[in-house]
């Protein structure tokens, strides 16, 4: 049995927000299903998830990573129903798909949060660099700054083909039961992905924007002692939060996985 971070969940359902629609399953629009196993209505836990799918960002910020680990719990939650496991067990190599879609997703968010910890340093060298009205020092901060839009980018552009569902697809269902917990998982990896790409490009966005704001005469419109502490602040404040919630999306991203390992290997 694997094991991993363990956490108790009890969050709030989500309002449904407009957003836009995700591709489904062969271009139509998933209609509600019933099945002996989820009857009547969905059940709450696959309504709860559509409810974050819906919500799931388009943009992004610290508080598009917070929405992707309401997202990830909600996944979290899911795969606790038996009516999830039966449908893992019973769809193999589609669950195999799904393990590497959020091993993919891990090692993104992986990247992304040490480009964000690299980014804290590299804001902190700049501010440095002007308080001490260091030219060499500057133009090597600007150059970190580059180098960190790039390699976000690039963490951006490997998960791009994640937010489409249709490569999961895993063909003819068993019934609607397993049409609706493999559709609902599927289109959770999509969200996850169009939402973190949308917040990994807005933090190269701003690294790249802050590069471009620095030059060797930077200090020359440096405001006052008092002002630039408070100019300093609110960026690092940002950051913090930004630091904190790649963080929990990480871990969440984890648990995800140890969650469809436990499910995929018999317990001995």
């Amino acid at each position: 049995m694997v094991t991993g971070f363990r956490r108790t969940l009890s969050l709030p359902l989500a309002k449904s927000a407009s957003v836009p629609a995700l591709r489904r399953f062969r271009g139509e629009k998933r209609q509600s299903l019933r099945s002996t196993s989820l009857p009547g209505r969905s059940h709450p836990t696959v309504s709860h998830l559509l409810d974050q799918i819906r919500s799931a960002p388009g943009d992004s910020s610290s508080s598009g990573v917070d929405a992707i680990d309401r997202l990830l719990a909600a996944v979290d939650d899911l795969l606790r129903l038996p009516q999830a496991r039966e449908a893992l067990c019973r769809r193999p190599a589609w669950a195999d798909r799904l393990l590497d879609a959020f091993l993919r997703l891990a090692d993104a968010h992986g990247s992304f949060r040490s480009a964000v910890l690299c980014l804290s340093d590299r804001r902190a060298e700049a501010q440095a660099a002007i308080r001490r009205a260091d030219p060499a020092r500057l133009a090597s901060a600007a150059r970190s700054l580059r180098r960190t839009e790039k390699e976000v980018s690039q963490v951006a552009a490997a998960i791009k083909d994640l937010a489409r569902s249709a490569p999961l697809s895993p063909g003819q269902w068993a019934d609607a039961a397993e049409a609706e917990i493999t559709g609902v998982l599927t289109d959770a990896v999509a969200a996850t992905a169009s939402a973190s790409v949308g917040v990994f490009m807005a933090i190269a966005a701003a690294a790249a924007a802050e590069s471009a704001s620095l030059s060797k005469d930077s200090w020359k419109v440096w405001p006052t002692k008092k002002a630039a502490k408070a100019k300093e602040t609110a960026p690092s404040a940002a950051a913090e939060g930004l630091e904190e919630g790649s963080g929990r999306v990480f871990r969440s991203l984890v648990n995800i996985r140890v969650s469809l390992l436990n499910i995929l290997t018999p317990s001995l």
